[in-house]
């Protein structure tokens, strides 16, 4: 009898996989896969308030905050209070941030080759539906339990 394979396992498995990826392909930069989302994020919202996007990623705030460090000691990003709350920051691209954003495309583009090798495009959209009910279905969860 095959052994029963933990969904969660899987899940971790290839999320931490996705990481070496990323790192892999972002050492030349300085930077790595604790970055590569937020400058995904900044792409598309530059000067995004960094609270908003602490809660548009789904991490704490003490993770955003190293990551927006590192961005900004390797001149990726800049911070700047927010004019309309002065305790909050505003994080903006930099040109070297806005240059990287190529590469950042290719990577997400040939992670998504790489994952989806073998599957129809009928099969790509079912995996995409089922991870986002997933999610949804986590974040219900937790939301449950505080």
């Amino acid at each position: 009898m095959a052994k029963k394979e933990s969904i969660g396992r899987l899940i971790s498995s290839i999320n931490r996989n996705i990481y070496i990826y990323i790192d892999a392909e972002l050492k030349e930069y300085r930077i790595g896969s604790g970055q590569f989302h937020f400058l995904k994020a900044l792409k598309k919202e530059d000067g995004i308030n960094q609270e908003t996007l602490t809660a548009e990623s789904g991490v704490n705030k003490a993770t955003t905050a190293r990551a927006i460090g590192k961005l900004v000691q390797e001149g990726y990003a800049v911070r700047t209070r927010d004019e309309a709350d002065n305790r909050a920051y505003k994080i903006h691209l930099t040109m070297k941030g806005l240059k990287i954003q190529p590469k950042l495309d290719s990577i997400s583009q040939r992670l998504t080759e790489a994952l989806t090798t073998g599957l129809t495009e009928t099969e790509k959209k079912s995996v995409i539906e089922l991870l986002e009910t997933m999610f949804q279905n986590i974040l219900a969860e937790n939301k449950k339990t505080g």
